[in-house]
């Protein structure tokens, strides 16, 4: 009887111990006890502390930061018991914030039972150490950092990133002797063709090096002997022409860009990317707002639409600065005036597609109310677009999206969009000067009128109209 009493009171006295917890919240905790469910041990504790701490800090649940969410989630238990109160009592609150207290948690998991023993590494620097080489070839190290004239034409000092990369070409040379040496086969530290037919046969059974790799290796132990002066000519025309079929080979066996271009092409339109963008929001906003796969699925969204848009090279996209490289104007659209890389030039690209600029609002805001916005562009103004931190992703970050999805690089994308215009409208060469940023200026009006033309791009102009559509 006492218990049934307990059970029937309890909805009542959860007001009293949560007095900074709005009414609403409250409210279906008590409904939740009416139904006669239980609630998770500790819920309540923690939604008092959450809404004590923002009261205190003058905050609206909406604005709390992931200062708040580490100072209540002192424990990683007591952090997951107040994010699953906050989707089961208050959804409203958006729990974006919470992701980087999240990924502290799960870090700190991983250290701790997921650690394992370290695997044993084999070193990359196989090759042999300057002091292990012939004396010859020490001798001729000082020849590196000179003007030399050993055959009579002057050739330079090497930059230091040239003359590390011949150093370990070299060292792999050594390397390769010995190789041969544990196999019965004595090669003479003198250039001849056999020292070098020697060096490809251990590229190929040790490295498994790719023909244009071995052929790098080779150009650069040519640089080194040349300046070391131990060529005679059949040595230097048997590596020549080493060179040369390695570099026939090379070209053979990757037949460039044009040729995975027309395969990309068969398979995929200007349309995929558009189409993976939005398969990307849309699975975002079914996951939990604090779940990194969320946060990771609209960067995606984001960085393919942007691809698609003005045809960035990823090399570009990858630095984008907010309110410096790309700036939200008064009309909720973003627009950029950034440098290209390979011609240094301003891309004078106006408003980006509707669409595009919403995806961007997403990304910054994950599942933060729209009104959010002007704060979090001033919490994140000259941080990194892909990160909204300091962080810059590492160089390969995109291609490995795209060669996941596509299996084709961001490069070739925009590559493919220049050939549509290239082949669709010919004289509309200004056109793709425009987009791709190698001429100084031209109007988005007329550039528009024209790029629109192409039957490619028409191809996915309705699914950009679905991109253009609010980002709820």
């Amino acid at each position: 009887m006492i218990m049934n009493k307990n059970r029937t009171r309890r909805p009542e006295d959860l007001a009293r111990r949560m007095p900074h917890v709005p009414a609403a919240v409250v409210a279906r905790m008590q409904d939740h006890l009416r139904q006669g469910a239980p609630l998770q041990r500790g819920m309540p504790a923690v939604l008092e502390d959450f809404h004590a701490r923002l009261e205190a800090a003058g905050l609206a649940p909406e604005q709390a930061g992931p200062e708040i969410f580490r100072a209540v989630g002192a424990s990683r238990s007591r952090f997951r018991c107040l994010v699953a109160a906050l989707r089961q009592f208050a959804p409203e609150t958006p729990l974006a914030a919470s992701i980087p207290v999240k990924q502290e948690w799960d870090h700190w998991l991983n250290e701790r039972y997921n650690k394992k023993a370290p695997a044993k590494r084999v070193s990359r620097h196989v090759g042999l150490p300057p002091e292990a080489w012939p004396e010859s070839w020490q001798s001729a190290l000082a020849c590196l950092d000179r003007s030399v004239r050993p055959y009579g034409t002057r050739l330079r000092k090497l930059a230091p990133r040239t003359r590390a990369g011949v150093i370990s070409a070299v060292g792999l040379l050594a390397r390769s002797r010995e190789w041969a040496a544990d196999r019965g086969v004595e090669i003479p530290a003198l250039p001849s063709g056999d020292l070098f037919a020697g060096f490809l046969h251990y590229l190929e059974e040790e490295r498994a090096v790719s023909f244009g790799t071995a052929r790098d290796y080779l150009e650069s132990a040519r640089m080194f002997f040349l300046r070391a002066g131990l060529f005679d000519e059949a040595s230097y025309e048997a590596l020549a022409d080493l060179i040369a079929a390695l570099a026939e080979e090379a070209a053979e066996s990757d037949p460039g860009k044009w040729a995975r271009l027309r395969e990309f092409r068969t398979a995929f339109s200007l349309a995929d990317p558009l189409k993976l963008a939005l398969a990307c929001s849309a699975e975002a906003k079914t996951l939990a707002g604090n779940s990194v796969k969320a946060a990771k699925l609209r960067q995606k969204a984001m960085i393919y639409a942007l691809l698609v848009n003005t045809g960035d090279r990823q090399g570009d996209l990858r630095f984008y600065r907010i309110d410096i490289d790309l700036v939200r104007d008064a009309a909720g659209d973003w627009r950029h005036g950034i440098r290209q890389g390979k011609t240094g030039k301003a891309k004078e690209v106006d408003a980006l597609w509707p669409g595009a600029s919403a995806l961007i609002d997403s990304h910054i805001l994950g599942d933060r109310p729209e009104w959010r916005l002007p704060g979090r562009l001033a919490e994140i103004e000259g941080m990194n677009l892909l990160t909204l931190s300091d962080h810059v992703v590492g160089k390969g970050y995109i291609n490995r999206r795209l060669a996941a999805d596509f299996d084709i690089h961001g490069h070739l994308v925009r590559t493919l969009i220049a050939d549509l215009i290239r082949r669709t409208r010919p004289e509309a060469l200004w056109a793709l000067q425009a987009m791709l940023g190698h001429t100084d200026r031209h109007t988005q009006k007329v550039y528009r009128s024209e790029f629109d033309e192409s039957k490619a791009v028409q191809e996915f102009d309705a699914l950009v109209g679905q991109l253009s559509a609010p980002q709820s």
